[in-house]
């Protein structure tokens, strides 16, 4: 099996219709404008042209590797406790809709919604994303303001149980947005879903972001000896701060699943410094332009079992577009 890409991030600015919005922030442009270039994406953020620039670039960038297919992740706006919306705290807003539709447009896209259970029809909207053939949901807690411990969350969480729909939850640091409850980085305010019944996915491990962020990842593994249904994932994780969360995921690598959170750039540069790929291969990565071939190189260089990729078929919800790239049947875009 061809491996799945878990971790995409679907980006745009809505002005030609995809619902979809972005805040720009003075002190991020240098980061936006270099990630651009690394994904290949030329035209600029002001520009209508934009969202379909990105998403036909995402899909020639996954024609040219040897994945089978990427995960594409919605994300909600951010509510407040009693299910008030807060676009005015939304940095970043991909509505589930859209998703879907690029999911409809090329089946090796699999949609990864994202719904707030605060929202007063999140019920609701968990039972059409699934209809709709939803592989997972993502949230991020201290950015969503997303507690997961609240009892009037129970239901949502057991809905997600009961529809085997996993919970992609980000863990550890976070850069592009604003962190609005520090206490949820921790993977540990996971454990009121996973006590659900609920299949977890901790995003990058509780790895910090930036150097004075606190490294979760012993957290993470307490927590995943606890829960049998707790996985994570190595998503972004290729940077200096990420030394000691990758040294602690390769000396225990069960359950840890494969994503690339693209469109975040993958360093060679780190892992050639530790030691960890040779010279060599560190110079035919560089020279590897497709960003997701990259993260995949990278990622069998260092030495993780097979199982972070054939994982990922296994914690999915099982749709039939998922089951089309198992079986290697040959999907064309729509």
């Amino acid at each position: 099996m061809n491996p799945i890409d878990l971790h995409v991030h679907v980006l745009g600015n809505g002005l030609a219709g995809s619902g979809c919005r972005v805040q720009r922030v003075w002190w991020q442009e240098p980061f936006v404008q270099m990630m651009a270039r690394g994904v290949g994406v030329d035209v600029g953020p002001a520009d209508p042209r934009l969202d379909e620039v990105y998403a036909r670039r995402l899909g020639s960038w996954l024609d040219e590797s040897s994945l089978g297919g990427v995960v594409l992740l919605a994300c909600d706006y951010v509510h407040q406790d009693d299910g008030v919306s807060r676009p005015d705290l939304s940095r970043i807003y991909v509505p589930n809709e859209y998703v879907l539709e690029l999911c409809r447009r090329e089946q090796r896209f699999l949609p990864g919604i994202s719904i707030h259970p605060a929202r007063k029809n999140a019920l609701d909207l968990l039972e059409a994303g699934v209809e709709a053939g939803a592989v997972l949901l993502k949230l991020l807690p201290c950015v969503q303001i997303v507690d997961p411990a609240l009892a009037r969350y129970r239901p949502f969480w057991k809905r997600m149980a009961e529809l085997r729909l996993p919970l992609l939850a980000h863990t550890g640091g976070e850069f592009s947005l604003p962190t609005y409850r520090p206490d949820l980085c921790n993977p540990d305010c996971l454990r009121a879903v996973l006590e659900q019944g609920v299949t977890v996915i901790a995003a990058h491990c509780g790895a910090p972001a930036l150097p004075w962020h606190r490294d979760f990842s012993g957290d993470f593994l307490d927590l995943r000896n606890a829960f049998p249904n707790l996985y994570g994932d190595i998503s972004a994780l290729s940077q200096w701060v990420h030394f000691k969360t990758l040294t602690r995921v390769r000396e225990n690598p069960q359950r840890i699943l494969y994503g690339s959170d693209y469109p975040v750039a993958t360093s060679v540069f780190c892992s050639r410094a530790f030691r960890w790929i040779s010279s060599h291969e560190a110079e035919r990565l560089w020279k590897t332009r497709n960003p997701l071939q990259r993260k995949l190189e990278l990622t069998r260089l260092l030495g993780f079992p097979d199982t972070i990729f054939s994982g990922v078929y296994d914690v999915l919800r099982q749709t039939p577009a998922l089951a089309k790239i198992r079986s290697g049947e040959d999907v064309l875009s729509g």
